[in-house]
């Protein structure tokens, strides 16, 4: 999941893998967050990795509330292995030279073909 960042002037939510699956780090931040006065509510959808924020923007703003979250991981996006891509892309890879050889022997005939994949 790629990480979303909604922002309004009294609601701050963030969408991300480490909120997803970090639930402990991410619950033991919420509980230092509901003892801020400024913050007036907060709900998190663990299973959806989401947490939303309301709070009284005359006492904090917005910025300083995702910098906090921020340095606290919950904007990280967690990386794909690199298997899988290097997977997708060989195998893309190998389709789209399937395709060209079928589309080639149709055009000029198998026998040019072969002379022509020969090179």
């Amino acid at each position: 999941m790629n990480t979303y960042i909604h922002k309004t002037q009294q609601r701050l939510r963030i969408r991300s893998d480490y909120i997803q699956q970090n639930p402990e780090a991410v619950a033991e931040l919420i509980e230092q967050l509901e003892e801020i006065d400024a913050i007036t509510q907060i709900k998190h959808k663990r299973f959806a990795g989401s947490v939303a924020i309301c709070f009284d923007n005359n006492e904090l703003d917005c910025e300083t509330l995702l910098e906090t979250l921020s340095s606290h991981g919950w904007t990280k996006g967690i990386e794909k292995s690199a298997f899988i891509e290097n997977a997708v892309i060989k195998g893309t890879k190998t389709f789209m030279k399937g395709m060209a050889v079928i589309a080639l022997k149709r055009l000029v005939g198998p026998s040019v073909s072969r002379v022509i994949m020969s090179i």
